[in-house]
């Protein structure tokens, strides 16, 4: 079933003047079998992961991923089998004044806080799918604070549209959007030229760490706990 959904994509690609012209393009399919599992803000929960994972063989599971996660870093072993952790996808609350203005924060401090916005963020999973209404170009994924970006982050130390993650030549590539609390690639911090993005690749907007995550490597994850 699903290899005959995955038959059926077609991907649409447009050019993005943010990249430099030496970038060409290259299709990849971003509407999938977990575009209709995805929230408002552009992410999938990991009770839906944790199903589909148990019901299927490791390559069907592959397969049905498609393309790398965004996984946070609160994620581990222990917080998988438990249920307790925030799993808040209300994306189309995100136009309110009190998420206006990005705040400075130090990168280097500990996320403690216990309630408000991004307290889910360290728990968030996001695919990089496109919801299945999505009119953004098909070869980015937008990354901000507010409605209208693929994976949207609400919480003050992100920017309103803090970073873009393209598809090139079937590789994925981050750039920094000239964000307030910046972007980080393993600890470097992301400026000017987009970097290409590896498995296992720590990626950090503002003060909130995520994993760039395989399918293969999601599933070897999920596996362990």
């Amino acid at each position: 079933m699903v290899r005959g959904i995955l038959q059926r994509v077609k991907s649409r690609i447009r050019v993005d003047a943010e990249f430099p012209a030496r970038y060409k393009v290259q299709a990849s399919s971003v509407i999938g079998p977990l575009s209709s599992m995805l929230g408002p803000s552009g992410r999938i929960t990991l009770a839906s992961l944790k199903w589909y994972f148990q019901e299927s063989d490791r390559a069907d599971f592959i397969e049905y991923a498609q393309n790398p996660l965004l996984v946070g870093s609160a994620l581990n072993a222990e917080s998988i089998s438990s249920a307790n952790h925030p799993d808040d996808d209300t994306g189309a609350n995100t136009n309110s004044d009190k998420l206006n203005k990005t705040q400075i924060v130090n990168l280097d401090d500990q996320i403690t806080k216990k309630s408000g916005p991004g307290t889910s963020l360290p728990y968030a999973i996001y695919p990089l799918m496109k919801r299945t209404n999505s009119e953004s170009n098909d070869d980015r994924f937008s990354i901000g604070r507010i409605k209208g970006n693929d994976m949207i982050m609400k919480d003050m130390a992100i920017s309103k549209r803090h970073a873009i993650i393209r598809i090139i030549k079937g590789s994925f590539y981050i750039k920094d959007c000239g964000s307030t609390n910046g972007t980080r690639l393993n600890g470097q911090t992301v400026k000017g030229e987009p970097v290409r993005l590896s498995d296992k690749d720590i990626i950090q907007l503002g003060n909130y760490k995520f994993t760039f995550l395989t399918p293969a490597s999601l599933h070897d994850f999920l596996s362990s706990a």
